[in-house]
């Protein structure tokens, strides 16, 4: 395609560049994009089942879910995107600003917004998304062979929006939509959590790539740990997102890499303690494999390569919660009931410690008291998100649990360095031992089963490892 000189000035005078026609005419002439033979991805079938069940849901209404765009983090700069869930569900993965919408006659439709290519002037002009700076975009006929799906450019979509009948969103995600879509309740968003729990073959085989991937960090840091005495905590959060970017995507949540004391603050993201010979570090961390599916694990490692005596009390007993909960995990077992067991082997071990005899409250159970050491529950659904299905966590957290169902299963006990209720020995050590999971037809699956749970299992794999 020609550009005029007049042409070209508008465009320039729109994106408010100083920029000589002259050198956007070199910019934008003289380029050749070689073709390229696509075919329809592997992930496209499911994601076809997937959207004939939801549109089943919601016959008759309008559906749409936006991709999401990437949060600005200063200046000109934009923290890395990452997809929208329920998108990635149902869709795949295109580039921001992308919105799906299933037609009240159930045909679903991507609109794309598709940055500018070679030979176009904007490639050059726009130096957010052009191509010039940002690589070559894929074309709709592409997106449309690749995903299976009948692809339009996003300035149509506003048009389709309000001219649309009931409407049904995933609202927060893109300020177009939620500025054309009427509030519904936020149904759309709950039914697909509640799709979301149920995993197909498809989505357990992306799971147990994540859950491999993630055992492999874990082991890159246990090798390393001689070196951890020395750079403390950043070290560790670095050999674990290299492995994570190594064989996956990257990290699929901040890890937690809390060592000596600060392993009792489940949120300790920030990962710049030093860690001292005779402590332990908690390591929680996931890596996202394909397709944007998560792991959740945690191990507790010794670093001298050995536990204390209080060290090793403490571990044995949440291995043993661990190893009670997972036996419990099988269809028509609730997470209430996986959390009862963990509590009652948790209880007892707080009172061969010496916590809870000490601590008799009037109207309070031992394993409600026990809480105040416990701090969290015993999992969480995983998936496509690392706490997946999270907009209907009250619902699932009592219904029974059925094949296909992913979950992460994670006891724990918390001694704060200022917890005067406590022995003197026990304060500063806090531990979790956490796997994932698959629900079978008469059990589960552990994915990340290789990595040792027992104390003496992970005192032995570190020394193999050294």
């Amino acid at each position: 395609m020609s550009w005029t000189d007049e042409e070209l000035q508008d465009l320039v005078t729109r994106t408010g560049r100083r920029i000589p026609v002259e050198l956007v005419r070199v910019m934008t002439d003289g380029w050749r994009v070689p073709t390229v033979d696509i075919e329809e991805w592997a992930g496209a079938a499911p994601r076809r089942r997937r959207r004939a069940a939801v549109t089943a849901d919601f016959a008759g209404d309008l559906l749409v879910v936006p991709n999401g765009r990437p949060p600005w983090r200063t200046s000109d700069l934009t923290y890395p995107f990452r997809p929208a869930s329920d998108f990635l569900w149902l869709v795949g993965e295109v580039d921001p600003g992308s919105v799906l919408v299933i037609g009240s006659d159930g045909e679903p439709t991507l609109f794309v917004d598709e940055r500018p290519a070679l030979g176009r002037p904007l490639a050059y002009l726009d130096a957010a998304r052009g191509a010039v700076y940002d690589g070559r975009p894929e074309s709709l006929s592409a997106i449309r062979t690749r995903l299976g799906l009948e692809t339009r450019p996003i300035e149509d979509l506003e048009a389709v929006l309000r001219g649309a009948g009931r409407a049904r969103t995933v609202r927060g995600l893109d300020p177009l939509v939620d500025s054309l879509v009427p509030e519904d309740g936020q149904e759309l968003e709950k039914q697909l959590a509640r799709r979301r729990l149920v995993k197909d073959d498809y989505e357990i085989s992306r799971l147990r790539e994540a859950s491999a991937a993630t055992v492999e960090g874990f082991r890159a840091v246990a090798r390393a740990l001689p070196d951890v005495l020395k750079y403390g905590e950043p070290l560790v959060e670095g050999l674990f997102t290299q492995a994570a970017r190594t064989h996956g995507r990257g990290v699929a949540f901040t890890p937690v890499c809390c060592g000596g004391s600060r392993s009792t603050i489940l949120h300790w993201f920030r990962n710049d303690g030093q860690i001292e010979s005779g402590d332990i570090l908690l390591l929680d961390a996931g890596v996202e494999s394909t397709e944007f599916y998560g792991s959740d694990v945690a191990r507790v490692f010794p670093v001298s390569g050995r536990f204390s005596p209080a060290q090793r009390d403490v571990h044995d007993i949440i291995s043993a919660a661990h190893r009670v909960t997972l036996d419990a995990v099988r269809p028509g077992t609730t997470f209430e009931e996986l959390g009862a067991a963990a509590a009652g082997v948790l209880a007892e071990g707080l009172t061969s410690l010496g916590v809870l005899p000490n601590r008799n409250v009037e109207g309070l159970a031992e394993d409600v008291l026990a809480r105040r050491w416990t701090l969290h529950g015993i999992g969480h659904m995983l998936g496509i998100d690392v706490h997946d299905s999270f907009s209907v966590t009250s619902e699932y957290m009592t219904q029974p649990l059925v094949e296909g169902h992913v979950l992460a299963i994670e006891p724990g006990l918390y001694f704060s360095p200022y917890d005067e209720y406590v022995p003197a020995p026990l304060r500063g050590l806090g531990m979790r031992i956490e796997d994932d999971v698959v629900v079978t037809s008469n059990g589960c699956e552990v994915l990340s089963a290789g990595l040792p749970t027992s104390t003496a299992g992970v005192e032995d794999w570190l020394q193999t490892l050294s």
